[in-house]
């Protein structure tokens, strides 16, 4: 009768541990959620973000647009205004480049990095590895597809003719100025 007695109590404190650690990796990503959406919505986004700024020597976006290839793989330096930010996480920027019209995305691994929706305007250092991406047709069609929802736009598939080729900086740090 005592053994099963304490088998019982063993039991019923292993379910109780394993839901009390349930209940605190919810309570984790809860805190995370609040922290990331605290972050997205921070009004003064002037600061350091990720691991900051290591480089000194700049590199102009023209230059890595006219010649990507060059550029695939190698840390680098950008400077530029942030002309948007990803509405639901702030997980990426567009940078604008020293060209009018030319701007590149910077992606960070999502919650590692949040950029403020109040970044959008302001001018910014941002380092990070240049990256390309090849997507198939159907990667494409996804891709824009999820882009589109993030931006509460309509998307049309059918407007998708073939595969697509995306560079990107993948963002390991930055300096929001002003």
């Amino acid at each position: 009768m005592f053994r099963m007695f304490l088998s019982f109590i063993l039991v019923t404190s292993l379910f109780l541990g394993c839901s009390k650690n349930e209940s605190n990796q919810e309570k984790s990503l809860e805190v995370s959620a609040q922290s990331e959406k605290t972050a997205l919505e921070k009004e003064n986004p002037v600061g350091v973000y990720g691991k900051g700024i290591t480089l000194t020597e700049q590199t102009l976006l023209s230059e890595i647009m006219a010649s990507p290839k060059k550029y695939e793989g190698k840390q680098v330096l950008l400077s530029g205004t942030i002309v948007e930010v990803c509405p639901k996480r702030g997980c990426w920027v567009d940078l604008s480049g020293d060209k009018e019209f030319e701007k590149i995305k910077i992606k960070v691994k999502d919650g590692e990095i949040v950029f403020p929706l109040s970044a959008k305007g302001s001018e910014a250092l941002v380092e990070g590895i240049v990256e390309k991406m090849e997507l198939t047709k159907e990667q494409t069609i996804r891709y824009l597809a999820h882009e589109a929802e993030e931006k509460d736009m309509e998307f049309d598939s059918t407007s998708v003719t073939g595969p697509m080729t995306i560079w990107r900086i993948k963002g390991l740090g930055a300096e929001i100025k002003s």
